[in-house]
């Protein structure tokens, strides 16, 4: 596992300067020398499949028309030519710009990295001010959680179509092209259930009382 560093969006789009590490990936090394990131919890306009790291920049589809490849180049603000690192872009159709999102090197971290890094991030990005949860949805399988088990069979390719986010108080779908919101919470009890719903997280009662007396917790008691 990792370091990542990302970029702040601007209107939707990662602009600007590369930030300190706020975000985790994991490299998977195979026995034939090839190596892979699988980046599992980047959520929106994050890969949906393990990218091979090679020097081809090799263009995955994504969701929908949105392309992604992983490029071995240097950062923009880097004074250095070496080391290189891993940058992950992304573009919504093949004939859009490329989006530089994050980068990472091919450094091990410790848990006493990830803690730093932790703290930084839940106290100085947008995880400090944004309640935000993100499901990705494989073909045939419903917005609603499938609280019934209904299981992929790992014997079989699965295709991720869509995905249903939790940003705020909103709820919201995307099944490759559009985003358009199901749903609005307007109480704490309402983004448990929506939480429950759609993602199939229940919080014990400490966990769903940690929001409170944070800015971002909904005051509306109904």
């Amino acid at each position: 596992m990792t370091g990542v560093r990302n970029r702040t969006r601007t209107n939707g789009v990662p602009q600007g300067e590369t930030q300190g590490w706020t975000h985790i990936n994991n490299i998977i090394h195979l026995p034939d020398g090839s190596k892979f990131s699988a980046d599992v919890a980047f959520g929106g306009d994050g890969p949906t499949l393990p990218l091979r790291m090679d020097n081809n920049a090799t263009i995955h589809s994504n969701l929908g028309s949105q392309e992604v490849r992983l490029v071995y180049d240097v950062l923009p603000k880097q004074r250095l030519l070496e080391p290189k690192v891993w940058i992950y872009q992304y573009r919504n159709g093949a004939d859009k710009p490329w989006s530089s999102f994050y980068s990472f090197l091919e450094v091990e971290f410790f848990q006493e990295d990830f803690e730093v890094q932790n703290w930084w991030a839940s106290a100085k990005t947008l995880h400090r001010w944004t309640v935000l949860a993100v499901r990705f949805l494989r073909e045939g399988e419903p917005s609603e959680y499938p609280h019934q088990g209904r299981r992929a069979n790992c014997g079989q390719e699965i295709n991720i179509v869509g995905k249903v986010m939790l940003v705020n108080n909103l709820v919201k779908l995307n099944m490759g092209n559009k985003t358009t919101v199901i749903r609005q919470v307007d109480s704490e009890q309402q983004r448990l259930s929506a939480l429950w719903d759609y993602f199939g997280i229940r919080l014990t009662e400490e966990e769903a009382g940690s929001i409170n007396g944070w800015d971002m917790a909904l005051t509306n008691s109904s």
